[in-house]
């Protein structure tokens, strides 16, 4: 049985009485005392007592609660913040110190635990309640904490209604009996933010490529009348409320199907796609993703590799970017173009290595590739892959994927449930043993036995840990089902597309197919495809 605990909460005015102040503690005291195993054994609720003018000795709940402390009928004293115990400077520090002293633990659930094993603590314990301009901070935590739980229980907290969304009243009735909004999509706004996300998705547009292309499609907002600005895209692209999650704060929601504008997995795309196009985000991977390779001269070299699911530009002809390497030093080819003839306007995309042209490293390699070459063998090799796709049977690979998996899944569950049981037993043996010694009847001391009790029980605990974890795995087979069934249908539907593609979107796929082409002389092609998708293509072959 876990540690006994009483909980305290206090309110000191009509008006936090009336915005449901108590239930929100309530709910975050309960949460809290679940996470550290304790049993709520009594809960108090004092509403309209003022904790500076309303002394301990002549509130009831503190007096109640004092009696039974010195009665020894729970170990721990719970409130959501320490002021709810008082905040009179010259008698709540006394009382909180009194609880310890009595061995009563005061616990904060937002502030942690009072100790005094030192002055210091002491110190800070006066201080706290001394502190009366921290109140607005306490104030807003509060404030914060309720409105969390509000998005948590899938209810709008309140606000202006983003773009694609409108407030309406349904009927549904406040504290002080007003009506409050709800919130529902807007069918016609909702149409241009999956045009906002579709353009980001397919062709990796951002903010300012996309408002472009909505002023050429005559698309307006029209809460304004005015163009969209990109700043406003750029936050519609942020803004995860579209997949139908509310948030506040780092609090969210689950999916609620009726807010849903856009699905997560397009959102999670997009993200992914705009985040890996910055060029702060190469800065940060770079170590990230260093890899061993071998230069055609057979030296060996660390280069960064980071694996994209969009190109690095989504500009000019070339199908490659970012995703192209020379293989003589190993490092970035650009995609660019050059002049064919004495016309300025006759140009051809090629690709042409970084260091070579800019001397920033040695190499022995061409400076240019002509991009029509390269792109034309790595188009061919993704319609091999289409190709394949086309045969694959996906009840098939999907059964053989999930039921691999779940069976080396089911393994290492027995395993580690067979490892608890016997963990379990020894801790009891241990137990037994200790009661003997107390009594002078086992040869091992009761500070031998409890080292050993202290090792076996973090040893039950990892692995409750680990069994948890692989039951986990184990409900993530449906979950790794989905994710291969999407896949294949989305190499389906880019086998599809391809042929009658603009570049933008050949330029999408080929990104996200392809992690690396490295050239050589002699127009000398490798391709490395993408883990993931290697992983699903199974037994396709590449070469």
């Amino acid at each position: 049985m876990g540690k006994r605990v009483y909980c305290l909460y206090r309110v000191s005015t009509k008006g936090q009485v009336e915005k449901d102040d108590i239930p929100m503690q309530k709910q975050r005291c309960r949460e809290f005392a679940a996470e550290k195993g304790w049993t709520i054994a009594r809960e108090f609720s004092e509403k309209g007592i003022s904790g500076f003018k309303v002394s301990a000795k002549d509130r009831d709940a503190i007096q109640e609660i004092q009696r039974d402390a010195a009665q020894d009928k729970f170990d721990i004293l719970l409130v959501f913040m320490f002021d709810r115990l008082g905040r009179k400077e010259d008698e709540t520090p006394f009382v909180v110190e009194w609880f310890v002293q009595n061995g009563i633990e005061v616990w904060s659930a937002e502030e942690g635990q009072q100790r005094f094993d030192n002055h210091v603590d002491k110190l800070m314990n006066y201080i706290r309640y001394w502190q009366a301009s921290g109140e607005s901070l306490k104030t807003s935590v509060r404030t914060k904490t309720r409105l969390a739980q509000i998005v948590q229980e899938g209810r709008f907290r309140g606000g202006s209604a983003p773009f694609g969304y409108k407030l309406v009243k349904n009927g549904r009735v406040g504290k002080k009996n007003k009506e409050l909004y709800d919130i529902e999509v807007e069918p016609t706004e909702a149409m241009v933010v999956r045009e906002i996300f579709d353009l980001a998705d397919r062709f990796g547009y951002g903010g300012r490529r996309i408002s472009s292309e909505l002023i050429a499609k005559g698309i307006k907002n029209e809460r304004t009348g005015e163009h969209f600005h990109y700043s406003s895209i750029q936050n519609i692209l942020r803004n995860i409320m579209y997949v139908g999650i509310l948030r506040s704060g780092e609090a969210r929601s689950e999916i609620i199907p009726e807010l849903q504008v856009i699905s997560q997995e397009q959102y999670d795309r997009v993200a992914k796609g705009r985040s890996q196009q910055s060029a702060e985000c190469e800065r940060k991977c770079a170590a990230r993703w260093e890899e061993e390779i071998v230069l055609v001269d057979g030296v060996q070299t660390t280069v960064s590799r980071p694996p994209r699911i969009s190109p690095r530009k989504n500009v000019g002809r070339a199908l490659l970017s970012g995703n192209v390497y020379c293989g003589h030093c190993g490092g970035r080819i650009l995609a660019s173009t050059a002049c064919r003839s004495h016309d300025p306007n006759d140009r051809v995309s090629i690709y042409k290595c970084y260091n070579r042209t800019q001397h920033k490293t040695l190499c022995n390699g061409p400076t240019t590739y002509r991009a029509e070459r390269v792109d034309a063998v790595v188009e061919a090799l993704l319609r091999n892959i289409f190709e394949r796709a086309r045969a694959v049977n996906e009840s098939e690979l999907i059964q053989q994927q999930v039921q691999e998996t779940a069976a080396q899944c089911r393994q290492k569950l027995r395993k580690a449930q067979a490892e608890h049981t016997k963990a379990l037993r020894e801790l009891a043996k241990w137990e037994n043993l200790m009661l003997d010694s107390i009594e002078g009847t086992c040869v091992f001391s009761p500070e031998q036995i409890k080292r050993r009790m202290d090792t076996v029980q973090e040893t039950v605990a990892g692995l409750a840990e680990q069994i948890d974890a692989l039951k986990d795995q184990a409900a993530e087979s449906e979950y790794a089902a989905k994710e291969i069934r999407e896949s294949h249908q989305r190499l389906l539907s880019w086998a599809e597309l391809f042929d009658t593609a603009s570049v933008e979107e050949k330029k999408m796929i080929a990104s996200y197919l392809i992690k690396a082409v490295t050239l050589t002389r002699d127009y000398g092609i490798e391709v490395e495809f993408s883990v993931s998708e290697a992983q699903y293509l199974g037994g396709m072959e590449m070469g």
